[in-house]
C-alpha cells in the first residue's frame, strides 16, 4: 500500500513539475529562516547557562532617583560590596568586576634577542578572587585558589596566552602593564563563551587598581559613594527572600552610604539570567539586548513559512479538481478516508523531506549573513546540537501536517458520485479560502516591506540630522589608548601636558591639519555626571548635569557655535582655574531667563565645600552630545587637563591616507612608549546605531523573501486557474472580448485581493513602526507616501506577475479553447 502511495506521489509531483519545483523551493526558503532564527534564538536564551551556579547568581543594580527621573544601572560603587555584603546572611559570596583598559606588554629572550609585544587591550578588568567561586570559569593551567589575591597577580585567556607567549606556559612570567605596573601570571583560563554576560581577557587582583591610578584618582574610587564604576555580582545562598535580601542591602547602604545615598540612590538585584533579554533600560549593562528582538525573529521567521505554507496549500487546493477523480475511484475500491488522508498528508511530508534537506544547506550557507547582522559568531557546527536537531525535526513535522492537513481533508471529505464526476465540491468555497490565503501573504509582504522602509528613514535621518558640531574628517587619537575615558584622570601631570601640547604643535604644523584639541570625552561617547551648584542652588538639591574638560580651542575646533558670553581663552590666565561653559539646555534647566543672563553666574563643580569654584563665561547653541536615542540634556564644559584623554584632529579630506601616517609617525616620536591607535568620529557615532541598521537590514531580507515566495505562489495559482478557464476565455473570445478586456478579467482579481492586503497591512504597520520609533528621541513622521510605495510597489509586482498567464490566455486561439475537453 504504501509503495502504491509512494508511487502516486511521485508521479503527481513530477506531473506537476513547475508547481513542484515552486514548492520545493518556497518550503524550502521558509524552513531555511526558521532554522536560522531557531540558531539565533537558541543562542539568545542561551546565555550565561553555562554557569552551574546561575539560579542564585544576581547583578547589584544602582538606582538614582532625581529631579523627578529614575535611573537603574548595572555598576555600583566600588567601595559598596566590601562593607555591605559582609553583613547580609544570605550573601554567599560577592566580587566585583572594574574594566580599566590599557597597554599591555610581554617582553621575552628568542636566540638573544629581545622580543617586546605591546598592545592595547580594552578587555582588562580588575576583579576580586570569588569570582571563581560565583561563575563558572574553567581553568587550564593554575587553580582558582589563590589566583588574583595577591597584589600584582593576573589570570589570562588561552587566546591571550598564545597571542603573548606562544606555546609556552605563561604561569609564572611577567606582564607589564600601562608601562608601570609588572603583573605575574598566575593562571591560565578558558576564554569565556560568546553568550556571556562577563567577558575578559584579563583579570587582574583588585587590589592592584589602586597602584595602576594615580594616587587622587585610586583613593577617590576607593572611598567614594556617589560615583559607581564596577559590578557587583552576588552568589547567594540556596532559596533565599529576594525581597528580604533587597531589604537588608538598602538598609545598609543608609547605614553606611553619605546623605547624598539616603536620599537619592536605592538597591535592586537583577537575576543574571535575565540580564540579557530582560534588562535593555538598565544602563551599563554589558551585554542588553531585548526580549522583543526574540519576538519580533520568530514572528518574522514564522509569517515566512506561513507564506510557504500558504503557496502549497493554495495549490493544492486548486489542483484538487484534477485529483477529484483519482479520490473518488480510490473511494470506490473500497479506500477509506483516513487512508486517503494518510496519503495525502504522505505526499506533503514527501515534499516536506525534500524541502528539508534543501533548506539545511540554504541555512548552512546564510549562518555568515546571520553572524555578521548580528554580531555573532555561531560556527556551523551548531547546526548538528542535539537540541537544535530536535528543534529542527518539530519544523519539518510541523510544516508537513500544516501544509498537507487542510488539502487532504478538503479533497477527501466529498462523496465518490461527486469526485467521480471530476468535481471537489463547492467552488465558492475554495474561491474564498483560497482569497484569504493570498489577502494573508500580500499583508505580511506590505507590512515588512513598510517596516523595512521606516527603518531605513529612520537610520538615514539620524545619519544625516545636523547634529550641532562637526563631525566629518575628526580624527579622534585616544591619549592612552582606547576604551580608557573614565572621566576622572589618567595622569595627564605637568610632563604629560608639555608632551601633549608638543604634539598638537607639531600637528598644527601640517597644512592639510585644520585643527587639533583635546578633551575628556567626545561627541557620541557619553559624558560622565557631576554635581553642579548653580547660583541659587546648594548641592543638597542634588544637580548631577553631564560634565566634559576640554581643552581652549575646543569649540572652534568643532565649529560649536556661542550664543551669549565668549568661548575659553589661555590669555586670561584663569579659565583653567574658574571658568564655565553652559548649553542653552542647562540654561534652561537652572532657571536663568536666558543665555545673556545667564553670563557671570556663579557656579561650584562638586560640593560647596571641596568643589571646583567659578562663573559662567560663555554659553553654547545646545549640540547632541549623546545618542539620538536620547533627549537634549543640559551640560557643562571646563578646561581641565588631567581629565584629558583624547586627541580629535581636524583635518583635510584630500590626502587622507599620508595625514594619518604623518600623525602616526609624530605620535611615535613624541609617545614611543604608547601604541597608536585612531578612528574617524563619523564612523564612532554611525556605529552606536548599529543594531537597529541590523535589523532593518534583516527585515529588508524577510520583506525580500515574502515578496518573491508570495509572487511564486501567485505565478503558480495564476497559470493553474488560467487553464482551468480556457473554455470561458475561448467563448468571451467568440463572443467578441478583447485581449485588453480578458487581461483586465484575468489580472483584476487579484488586484482586488492586493488592496484588501492594504486596507489590513496599513494600519497595523503603522502601528508596529510607531511602537518601534518611540524607542528614539528624535524620530521621522511617518509619511503618507511610504503606505502608498508599499502598496503600489506590491501591486506592480502582483500585475508583473500574473501578467504572462493573462496575456497567454488572453492571445489563445478560441479555436483550440473549445476543441479542448
Amino acid at each position: 500500500m504504501f509503495k502504491n502511495y509512494f508511487k502516486t506521489a511521485f508521479r503527481n509531483l513530477w506531473k506537476e513539475k513547475v508547481s513542484t519545483v515552486i514548492n520545493l523551493a518556497g518550503l524550502a526558503t521558509g524552513m531555511a529562516c526558521c532554522m536560522l532564527i531557531v540558531v539565533y534564538i537558541k543562542d539568545e536564551l542561551d546565555f550565561n547557562t553555562f554557569n552551574t551556579n546561575l539560579p542564585n547568581i544576581y547583578n547589584l543594580n544602582w538606582i538614582t532617583k532625581n529631579a523627578g527621573q529614575t535611573t537603574v544601572e548595572a555598576t555600583t560603587p566600588i567601595v559598596l560590596s566590601p562593607v555591605i555584603s559582609p553583613k547580609i546572611a544570605g550573601i554567599q559570596y560577592a566580587a566585583r568586576m572594574y574594566q580599566r583598559s590599557g597597554e599591555m606588554q610581554a617582553t621575552s629572550n628568542v636566540n638573544n634577542h629581545t622580543d617586546i609585544k605591546r598592545f592595547q587591550e580594552q578587555n582588562v578588568f580588575f576583579a576580586d578572587g570569588s569570582l571563581f567561586n560565583i561563575f563558572t570559569i574553567p581553568f587550564i593551567r593554575g587553580n582558582a585558589n589563590n589566583s588574583i589575591q595577591a597584589l600584582n597577580t593576573v589570570v589570562m585567556t588561552d587566546e591571550m596566552a598564545a597571542k603573548y607567549f606562544g606555546n609556552t606556559n605563561p604561569v609564572g612570567k611577567t606582564l607589564l602593564f600601562e608601562n608601570k605596573q609588572p603583573l605575574l601570571v598566575s593562571a591560565v583560563v578558558k576564554k569565556m563563551p560568546d553568550n556571556s554576560d562577563i567577558k575578559f581577557d584579563f583579570l587582574v587582583s583588585f587590589e592592584t587598581l589602586f597602584a595602576v591610578e594615580i594616587k587622587s584618582t585610586g583613593d577617590f574610587l576607593k572611598n567614594d559613594w556617589t560615583i559607581n564604576p564596577a559590578s557587583t555580582y552576588f552568589l547567594l545562598k540556596p532559596r533565599q527572600d529576594i525581597r528580604s535580601i533587597e531589604h537588608q542591602l538598602n538598609a545598609q547602604l543608609k547605614i553606611n552610604g553619605n546623605n547624598r545615598n539616603r536620599e537619592m540612590n536605592a538597591l535592586a538585584l537583577q537575576p543574571l539570567r535575565n540580564m540579557h533579554l530582560y534588562a535593555a533600560n538598565v544602563i551599563s549593562n554589558p551585554s542588553a539586548s531585548s526580549i522583543t528582538y526574540i519576538y519580533i525573529f520568530a514572528g518574522i521567521a514564522l509569517l515566512i513559512l506561513f507564506i510557504a505554507n500558504i503557496n502549497f496549500i493554495n495549490l493544492s487546493v486548486a489542483r484538487s479538481v484534477s485529483r477529484a477523480r483519482e479520490v473518488g475511484m480510490r473511494k470506490v475500491m473500497g479506500a477509506s478516508r483516513r487512508q486517503l488522508v494518510v496519503q495525502f498528508i504522505g505526499e506533503t511530508l514527501l515534499v516536506c523531506l525534500a524541502a528539508f534537506i534543501i533548506a539545511f544547506a540554504l541555512a548552512a550557507s546564510g549562518l555568515p549573513v546571520l553572524n555578521q547582522l548580528t554580531n555573532k559568531q555561531l560556527p556551523w557546527q551548531v547546526f548538528f546540537s542535539l537540541q537544535n536537531c530536535l528543534l529542527f525535526g518539530g519544523i519539518f513535522f510541523l510544516t508537513g501536517i500544516f501544509a498537507g492537513m487542510y488539502p487532504a481533508f478538503f479533497i477527501t471529505r466529498f462523496s465518490p458520485a461527486i469526485s467521480i464526476k471530476g468535481k471537489s465540491g463547492d467552488k465558492q468555497e475554495r474561491n474564498t479560502v483560497r482569497k484569504a490565503l493570498l489577502v494573508a501573504q500580500f499583508t505580511i509582504s506590505i507590512v515588512l516591506i513598510i517596516g523595512a522602509m521606516v527603518i531605513w528613514q529612520q537610520l538615514q535621518y539620524l545619519r544625516d540630522k545636523p547634529l550641532g558640531f562637526q563631525k566629518q574628517q575628526m580624527l579622534v587619537v585616544p591619549v592612552f589608548g582606547s576604551g580608557t575615558s573614565s572621566g576622572l584622570g589618567n595622569g595627564v601631570d605637568g610632563a604629560m601636558r608639555k608632551r601633549m601640547n608638543a604634539f598638537v604643535n607639531e600637528l598644527t604644523r601640517n597644512s592639510k591639519i585644520k585643527a587639533v584639541t583635546a578633551a575628556s570625552a567626545m561627541p557620541g561617547q557619553g559624558y560622565i555626571m557631576g554635581l553642579v551648584v548653580p547660583q541659587g542652588r546648594s548641592d543638597r538639591d542634588n544637580i548631577f548635569v553631564p560634565w566634559v574638560s576640554v581643552d581652549y580651542n575646543f569649540l572652534e575646533a568643532f565649529n560649536i557655535p556661542l550664543v551669549a558670553g565668549r568661548g575659553f581663552s589661555k590669555s586670561t590666565g584663569t579659565d583653567h582655574l574658574s571658568a564655565f561653559i553652559l548649553n542653552e539646555s542647562a540654561v534652561r534647566s537652572f532657571g536663568w531667563k536666558s543665555p545673556q543672563d545667564a553670563i557671570g553666574k556663579a557656579m561650584i563643580r562638586g560640593d560647596q565645600q571641596n568643589g571646583k569654584k567659578g562663573q559662567v563665561i560663555g554659553v553654547i547653541k545646545d549640540f547632541d552630545f549623546n545618542t539620538l536615542d536620547q533627549p537634549m540634556a543640559p551640560l557643562i564644559m571646563d578646561v581641565n587637563a588631567p581629565r584629558f584623554t583624547q586627541f580629535a584632529v581636524n583635518v583635510q579630506a584630500d590626502h587622507l591616507p599620508s595625514t594619518v601616517e604623518y600623525v602616526r609617525q609624530t605620535w611615535s616620536q613624541m609617545f614611543p612608549e604608547r601604541v597608536f591607535e585612531y578612528s574617524f568620529l563619523d564612523n564612532d557615532i554611525d556605529k552606536l546605531y548599529n543594531d537597529k541598521e541590523n535589523l532593518g537590514r534583516i527585515i529588508e531580507y524577510f520583506a525580500l523573501a515574502a515578496i518573491l515566495l508570495s509572487c511564486c505562489g501567485l505565478y503558480c495559482l495564476a497559470s493553474f486557474l488560467s487553464v482551468q478557464r480556457t473554455k470561458e476565455i475561448g467563448i468571451r473570445k467568440v463572443l467578441g472580448a478583447t485581449v485588453a478586456g480578458i487581461f483586465s478579467l484575468l489580472s483584476g482579481d487579484y488586484l482586488k485581493l492586493v488592496f484588501i492586503a492594504c486596507v489590513i497591512a496599513i494600519p497595523a504597520a503603522w502601528y508596529i513602526m510607531g511602537r518601534w520609533l518611540q524607542d528614539f528621541a528624535y524620530r521621522i513622521a511617518i509619511s503618507w507616501w511610504i503606505f502608498a510605495c508599499a502598496g503600489l510597489l506590491v501591486m506592480l509586482v502582483a500585475i508583473i506577475t500574473v501578467s504572462y498567464q493573462a496575456i497567454k490566455a488572453a492571445l489563445m486561439n478560441p479555436v483550440k479553447s473549445l476543441r479542448a475537453e
